[in-house]
């Protein structure tokens, strides 16, 4: 069995990043925070929002401010028209000074991806406008924590893009709307205002399903505690059995990300996976929905992957 080492230093804190061939994948001691079970139950949950606490302060309060409470709010917003679009948050919560926050998880490429957390954002302003009153935006703010480089900063080593509305002369318009893109892919960021702290949540909710009992011992404060509380072993059977089946529709939306860039790299589409999915019509994205539907992923999960509605996925399935 060969392994290979790496130490990625942050400051004081090493973690070291193990790597093998040959070898048969160790028993995981901690739960994978990207599935969509973890995070909710990280983030979400009434026990355990000082996580989500620590997380947004951390990223986004030189921004918007300090945060020292959070209450959890409905996450499906319809339209003010039947026809119109309903939209699901992972999560939409509000803090004691009014201000609020949806927060987004999203584990895959998605066409037009900025398009649709504008367009979240903006559902979540406009509902927050009482019938008869007057414009005063409630403060609202947009935190994508992405598993995947946005085309827009492709090439950078960036980790994160706190956006708000600018005018010519760069200067912002308002401060009550706001856009922030956390990438857990480039957690060694030099970024500037990417502070050690910042870095370490990165780190964690990257690769906590492969660290062991030591990467544990090493940590402190809000992240030992993060571990602890993601401990596969803390999980009730009825727990066990939903992190298993997220971790599955995880995988098979890594193994359809993988199959569509090997689709894209056949076809000559030098933009990979985002531009394959763009193509519109054309036969190899219906052959990659197929294959998607072959699988047996579910058609909300396919529509979130493609960027497809419901209805067109289920006309390619009939």
């Amino acid at each position: 069995m060969i392994f290979a080492f790496v130490d990625v230093i942050f400051a004081d804190t090493v973690f070291t990043i193990k790597s093998n061939s040959m070898t048969t994948k160790a028993k995981n001691i901690f739960q994978n925070p990207r599935t969509d079970f973890s995070f909710k139950k990280i983030f979400a949950t009434e026990k355990n929002k000082r996580y989500l606490i620590a997380f947004l302060n951390c990223f986004i309060s030189k921004y918007v401010g300090e945060i020292a409470d959070l209450i959890y709010l409905p996450n499906e917003k319809f339209g003010t028209e039947f026809t119109h679009k309903k939209v699901v948050f992972d999560i939409f919560c509000t803090d004691t000074q009014g201000k609020n926050f949806l927060i987004e998880m999203q584990r895959a490429p998605q066409p037009e991806f900025v398009d649709r957390s504008i367009v979240y954002l903006s559902r979540a302003v406009s509902d927050s406008l009482g019938r008869g009153e007057n414009y005063r935006i409630v403060p609202t703010y947009s935190v994508n924590v992405l598993d995947f480089e946005l085309p827009t900063y492709h090439g950078s080593d960036d980790c994160f893009q706190a956006i708000f509305f600018k005018d010519q002369k760069n200067e912002i318009l308002t401060e009550r709307i706001g856009v922030f893109y956390v990438n857990l892919c480039n957690f060694a960021s030099s970024q500037p205002e990417v502070s050690q702290e910042m870095r370490t949540w990165l780190y964690l909710l990257k690769n906590m399903q492969d660290m062991d009992e030591s990467d544990f011992r090493r940590q402190d404060g809000i992240f030992r505690e993060l571990m602890e509380e993601c401990r596969i072993t803390k999980l009730n059977n009825m727990e066990k059995e939903n992190y298993e089946k997220s971790i599955m529709e995880y995988e098979d939306v890594k193994a359809a990300i993988a199959y569509t860039k090997e689709l894209a790299e056949k076809n000559a589409f030098d933009k990979g996976l985002e531009k394959g999915m763009q193509k519109g019509k054309n036969e190899e994205k219906l052959s990659i929905v197929r294959n998607m539907l072959d699988k047996g992923l579910d058609i909300a999960l396919i529509s979130e992957i493609t960027g497809l509605s419901v209805s067109e996925i289920r006309k390619i399935k009939e």
